[in-house]
């Protein structure tokens, strides 16, 4: 399965294995040689709390069924096998928020 970056994905991962949604954050230039994809878990409890979690609405293009927020804090490196299925793709301010996120979460915001 072709994953690019801003792809909004099914993933399993932790000990139950339950499906959530996910977008990939790494870059393209990986393409499928790695074994592993990182991915950015994404939650539909949202908080004011955490401003590194960048809120997306639910539309037909990112694939979300509720208003959400990618959690860049609980950034993850998911098998590959772990990914079932891709909803849809980030809309590109949504990539921009996204991208703004982990220079804070990264320290790289000066």
């Amino acid at each position: 399965m072709a994953l690019k970056r801003g792809a909004v994905v099914i993933v399993t991962y932790g000990e139950l294995g339950r499906p959530c949604p996910a977008v990939v954050v790494q870059t393209d230039e990986l393409g499928d040689k790695t074994t592993t994809v990182l991915v950015c878990p994404i939650t539909s409890q949202l908080t004011e709390r955490l401003p590194v979690r960048p809120t997306v609405e639910a539309d037909s293009g990112n694939g979300l069924r509720l208003r959400s927020q990618i959690m860049t804090d609980k950034t993850l490196a998911v098998p590959r096998e772990r990914i079932r299925r891709v909803l849809g793709s980030l809309d590109p301010a949504a990539n921009d928020q996204l991208d703004r996120a982990f220079l804070v979460v990264l320290g790289l915001a000066r």
